[in-house]
C-alpha cells in the first residue's frame, strides 16, 4: 500500500481527501503545519507528498525545501494559488505536479497514480539488482 503525507491546514479538505484516498487503498497521514510535516518526514518514509502552500506557520515551499534534505518524496502541490508565478515556482523547485483548488477527486487520484508510476519507473532506472546485491546509481551506494 502506498503511503501519502497530506499537508493541509483546512480541516474539511484534509478530511475529504483523506477519506477518499483511503477508500482507494492508500495509507494517509496528515499534518496541518510546517513543523508537524517536517517532524513526520523525519520519522517515516512516504511514497508521495500532497502539499498545500499556505500554512499557518510558513509555506509549503518551506516544507518542500526541508524535505529535500531529509528524503526524496515525489510531490504534488495542492493549493488555491493559481497564478502563473506560483505554479512556475512550484515546478522550478522540482515538484512533480501542481493542482489548484477547487479540484475533482478523480483528477487528483489520476495525478497521484501518474506521479507514483513515474517515480517507480525512475527508481527502476536508477538501480540494478543482482541476486542479493542492489546498486543504486543515484545514491552511489550498494546494499
Amino acid at each position: 500500500m502506498e503511503t501519502i503525507l497530506l499537508v493541509e491546514d483546512d480541516k474539511n479538505i484534509s478530511n475529504t481527501v483523506s477519506y477518499y484516498l483511503q477508500s482507494k487503498g492508500y495509507g494517509i497521514y496528515t499534518a496541518k503545519t510546517v513543523k508537524e510535516a517536517i517532524e513526520k518526514m523525519r520519522c517515516h518514509t512516504y511514497d508521495l507528498l500532497l502539499l498545500d502552500i499556505n500554512l499557518p506557520d510558513g509555506t509549503g515551499y518551506d516544507v518542500y525545501q526541508e524535505m529535500k534534505t531529509i528524503q526524496e518524496i515525489p510531490t504534488i502541490f495542492l493549493t488555491a494559488l493559481d497564478e502563473e508565478k506560483d505554479i512556475v515556482k512550484g515546478f522550478d523547485l522540482g515538484a512533480d505536479d501542481y493542482i489548484t483548488k477547487p479540484f475533482h477527486a478523480g483528477e487528483l487520484l489520476s495525478r497521484i497514480k501518474n506521479v507514483i508510476r513515474h517515480n517507480l519507473k525512475k527508481e527502476k532506472q536508477e538501480k540494478i539488482e543482482i541476486k542479493h546485491v542492489e546498486i543504486n546509481y543515484t545514491l552511489r551506494k550498494s546494499f
